[in-house]
């Protein structure tokens, strides 16, 4: 069985307890004072909570009808300047600008801007859901508002 996770989003534990996408985009608004997004800003990625991945984790272990592959999203949350709004919120920024490519390379990485927070990555757990798995969570905005630790 091969469980394919989304952008995994809460306050975890261990070596690396933050989502990928988001912290880098966090230390630049505070760094610069202004959030910025990669392009338009109109992409989005799957989501899913990190309580309910764990969730399905187990149900994908107990479950004898679980075998193949699964996507583990909990749905699309917002586009990435929804989530620039949340970190501008959350940090008392007045405003969202798009990035461009070449700069937002230059600072984060050229594969990291382009193929992460440039693009889309958007998969549906129809399979993990005819499990019987439900995910309801907060949104990652929410999160970001709320509970997201600050650098």
């Amino acid at each position: 069985m091969v469980l394919c996770n989304s952008l995994i989003y809460a306050n975890g534990k261990g070596s690396r307890p933050q989502p990928v996408l988001i912290p880098p985009l966090v230390r630049q608004a505070i760094d610069s004072g202004v959030v910025r997004v990669v392009g338009s800003g109109l992409n989005r990625w799957s989501t899913v909570h990190l309580d309910y991945m764990a969730d399905l984790y187990q149900l994908a272990l107990t479950e004898p009808a679980a075998a193949g592959f699964y996507f583990v999203e909990g749905g699309e949350d917002a586009s990435f300047t929804e989530i620039g709004a949340a970190i501008s919120r959350r940090l008392g920024l007045g405003r969202v600008e798009p990035w461009g490519l070449a700069s937002a390379g230059a600072a984060l990485g050229e594969g990291f801007a382009h193929y992460a927070l440039g693009c889309n990555s958007r998969v549906r757990a129809s399979r993990a859901r005819a499990l019987g798995w439900r995910p309801s969570r907060p949104s990652l905005t929410d999160w970001i508002e709320n509970d997201m630790p600050l650098p």
